[in-house]
């Protein structure tokens, strides 16, 4: 696989910004996809791959001891195999859903190993307060240091592996018939449909629908008057102001 090292270290790096550092959401699979796929020259695919992901997972995030599957390696293990595959000569779509369905277990293995590291934070983290307690206050900080490197080291590595584990499952690809590439093409649409009904549910949920009703008659509206895609989008981010201060003022949460 192309780009291995660089794609490991950069994954090893965005794993920090799911809650060690920053949060700046580059963690998110719909980040890590296009920045996986402008590293390895597919930007559309990786776009495409990390919003799929996106759309399925877009309930799941590490709030409090909950570990949801490694969003950041399945999509960014998914993103690089797909690019691969298309380079092959692939149908982009069955390639994403191939990619996405060998990424899966890579990142249930990569949510066990981080359970299994936090379980090893909690030592550090009595170590560091024992030390305070003799009066050694810049334990916290080697602790701390240490625990960063650690997380980093289990980003790498952890991509690292999926990725030479997912080059390998890639060369099956090669080796199916062509009524199960054809099933893999079209099981692409019906990934798109469960994450557009996550979609849909989570918005529900939080009684957000509004937003979602207002998002398809600005496309249908774009569409039918031929009206440029910005004047569109500012009118559509001004509705939706408008919706939450209505909602506001009834109480309700947007």
């Amino acid at each position: 696989m192309e780009h291995w090292i660089a794609i490991s270290l950069l994954l090893g790096f965005l794993s920090l910004d799911a809650t060690a550092v920053g949060q700046f959401m580059l963690s998110r699979p719909i980040a890590v996809g296009a920045l996986v796929g402008l590293l390895t020259g597919h930007p559309e695919v990786g776009l495409l791959v990390g919003a799929l992901v996106e759309l399925i997972w877009i309930g799941e995030v590490p709030v409090g001891s909950h570990l949801p599957a490694d969003l950041l390696i399945l999509a960014g293990v998914a993103t690089a195999l797909a690019g691969e595959l298309v380079q092959g000569g692939a149908p982009p779509e069955a390639a994403m859903t191939f990619a996405i369905g060998t990424a899966i277990p890579l990142a249930i293995l990569s949510t066990e190993l981080e359970g299994l590291l936090r379980r090893l934070h909690v030592r550090w983290a009595h170590f560091a307060q024992r030390m305070a307690g003799s009066g050694h206050f810049g334990t916290f900080d080697g602790v701390n240091t240490f625990v960063l490197l650690g997380l980093f080291l289990k980003g790498l590595l952890t991509a690292a592996a999926s990725l030479f584990i997912a080059h390998l499952v890639g060369k099956l690809f090669r080796l199916l018939p062509d009524r199960a590439v054809d099933g893999l093409y079209y099981a692409h649409w019906l990934l798109l449909a469960l994450g557009c009904s996550a979609a849909i549910d989570l918005m529900v949920e939080k009684k957000t629908s509004p937003f979602l009703v207002l998002s398809i008659v600005t496309a249908l509206t774009a569409a039918f008057f031929q009206i440029p895609g910005v004047w569109m989008v500012s009118g559509a981010l001004l509705a939706g102001f408008i919706l939450t201060l209505i909602y506001a003022g009834k109480g309700e949460t947007a």
